[in-house]
């Protein structure tokens, strides 16, 4: 389209969700805005396209996709936003010691296979790709036959945050990008292939494990033991977390 031509570019946008992400593979769409449609509608392939969208939502046996043939330039829920975003897959292998995550700019358009935490702060990144993060991920998460089936709901607003000082978040920050330098020495590699538990890169391995002692230590100075007990530590956080705001909301 953009050969044909260039004025398609702005319209088209990369669109990503978990196998995306995770295996590398490509996907695209037509992200058109209310105040670009007219220029849009310029472009012969993309009006073609729009065209063919509008017939298919009249022709649809549902009311609601039937009404919606008067924006056939636009999907029907519209999420996105504007921002860098932090991508996190639905769907991911229990082989992995960590579920895949990233950044990525708002020229990214994050379909409903993931999830997506809008203008993060960069120390967000350490604590959802940390240890203490998957233990209670495999704890309360849903599964896809044998994968974690990651969920806002049960995995990411039930999570016990530890209270994190301003000294300790830029601690992470440093953290995070390490980690996603070592990412970047491996440009030919999947995130699948790079999370490969069998074949993860060892400094990539290392940098992940100097972020979990980093994320551990924002919630106490003796070290865990191992997950039982990390697992043991947040379930007991999360009953002080629900109670406080049951008592909150008594008030």
């Amino acid at each position: 389209m953009i050969s044909n031509d260039a004025r398609s570019d702005k319209f088209i946008k990369r669109y990503i969700g978990s196998s995306e992400f995770i295996r590398g593979e490509e996907r695209w769409c037509l992200w058109i805005k209310n105040d670009e449609v007219d220029d849009a509608l310029k472009i012969p392939s993309i009006k073609n396209r729009i065209d063919a969208v509008k017939s298919m939502r009249l022709d649809s046996k549902k009311v609601d996709t039937r009404k919606f043939a008067i924006k056939p330039y636009r999907f029907v829920e519209v999420r996105h936003q504007d921002t860098n975003s932090i991508i996190i897959p639905r769907v991911s292998s229990e082989r992995r010691y960590y579920i895949p995550i990233g950044f990525l700019d708002e020229k990214n358009i994050i379909n409903d296979l993931a999830y997506a935490v809008y203008d993060p702060p960069t120390w967000i990144f350490a604590v959802i790709s940390s240890r203490m993060h998957m233990t209670w991920v495999r704890a309360v998460a849903g599964r896809l036959k044998t994968d974690y089936r990651y969920s806002a709901t049960l995995c990411y607003n039930t999570f016990p945050f530890p209270d994190i000082s301003a000294k300790q978040k830029e601690k992470l920050e440093d953290h995070v990008f390490r980690v996603l330098d070592e990412r970047e020495k491996h440009p030919e590699k999947t995130m699948a292939q790079l999370y490969d538990p069998d074949k993860m890169p060892a400094a990539l391995r290392q940098a992940h494990h100097d972020m979990d002692i980093a994320i551990e230590q924002c919630y106490r100075t003796k070290p865990f033991t191992n997950d039982e007990e990390r697992l043991e530590y947040l379930f007991k956080l999360y009953e002080e977390m629900i109670a406080a705001e049951s008592k909150s909301g008594k008030k």
